[in-house]
């Protein structure tokens, strides 16, 4: 063969090899790749958990219907609420009704086992997304936390409402004003909670509870005198959108005043006193609010309403989907819990 026989066969062998390698390249299956990881604003799932459309995250909505009401307190102070939800504090076993568990425990935390002392604890799990709550609480600084009563595990995605409030059943851990809250920039994102004074203010109607209460104070019967039958376990207070809040000059005070404005409180439980009202907060956030106790803050808990039109189909005062005050709640760091565009 001649030297420019070998070259076309060599170049024919070339060509060849090129188009079969183009056949390769083109028919070979696309490198799959996952959903783009969510990039936008976020909330924490331990310091705003549950889903968006709990009831303590849901804004108050347009379509609320008030009607005025004087919870008659001559005094407000703070319903403390122990809580641990971080995962790198210490694993304790917690003794109690129902057995033995395992929960994380801040080794600050103490608590003389007083009554309506509402306690939650993360259980140890694979995804430390669980939290179990109870009450009394009897708990030395870095000790074993004891209980009497144990209440059904929670999710911190799910929505929110069982929890270790002994006269309503309702959440210790949702609605609670949380350390850090009322010192940062940002407001109060979620309802609040509060206690009345319930030989003044709470109705014997519909048991004593309505939604999304579970139940009333066992001595109900005897114990409740209000006059209002919309006042019960789980009724929603809030401060009505045209309501003159230009003479409150405390900062805690203004933003506890906002939060009931744009979300309300619910009511959990039923105070020591016939003068008194509550609202409850994380050990850890009582300095966090100096003015609990002074007269613009009982001036605020006396001007609330209540809010008449909240029920299970119509939280907050109107449907899913409705227009609310603010903004609903943002998902959280995965891209999951997040409220659907428009809410």
């Amino acid at each position: 063969m001649t030297g420019g026989s070998r070259l076309r066969v060599l170049l024919a062998v070339l060509i060849a090899a090129v188009a079969v390698a183009g056949v390769v390249v083109a028919t070979r299956a696309p490198i799959a790749t996952g959903p783009e990881p969510y990039r936008g604003p976020t909330r924490d799932l331990r310091a705003l958990p549950f889903a968006w459309d709990s009831i303590w995250n849901l804004p108050l909505a347009g379509s609320a219907e008030y009607s005025p009401f004087n919870t008659r307190a001559q005094d407000v102070y703070l319903d403390i609420e122990n809580i641990t939800v971080d995962p790198a504090t210490p694993v304790r076993d917690l003794e109690s009704d129902n057995g033995t568990r395992r929960v994380h425990v801040d080794p600050r935390l103490s608590a003389d086992g007083s009554y309506n002392n509402c306690s939650t604890f993360l259980a140890e799990t694979p995804d430390d997304e669980t939290v179990l709550a109870g009450q009394p609480l009897k708990l030395d600084p870095g000790g074993t936390p004891r209980w009497n009563y144990t209440y059904p595990s929670v999710s911190l995605r799910g929505d929110g409402r069982l929890g270790c409030h002994g006269g309503s059943n309702l959440s210790g851990i949702g609605g609670t004003i949380r350390v850090g809250e009322m010192t940062g920039p940002e407001p109060l994102r979620h309802a609040l909670k509060i206690n009345l004074n319930c030989q003044q203010s709470c109705s014997t109607a519909r048991d004593g509870f309505r939604w999304p209460a579970f139940k009333a104070d066992a001595a109900w019967r005897d114990q409740y005198r209000g006059s209002d039958p919309n006042v019960n376990m789980g009724t929603l207070l809030a401060i009505a959108p045209d309501t003159d809040l230009s003479w409150i000059t405390e900062k805690d005070t203004r933003k506890i005043a906002e939060a009931l404005r744009d979300y309300g409180a619910y009511v959990v439980d039923e105070t020591g006193g016939e003068g008194t009202n509550a609202i409850n907060a994380q050990a850890g956030a009582e300095a966090e609010l100096p003015n609990i106790d002074s007269p613009q803050m009982l001036r605020l808990v006396t001007s609330l309403a209540v809010v008449t039109n909240n029920g299970p189909d119509t939280p907050g005062g109107g449907p899913l989907g409705s227009p609310r005050r603010v903004a609903c709640a943002l998902p959280f760091a995965d891209g999951t819990g997040g409220a659907p565009e428009g809410c």
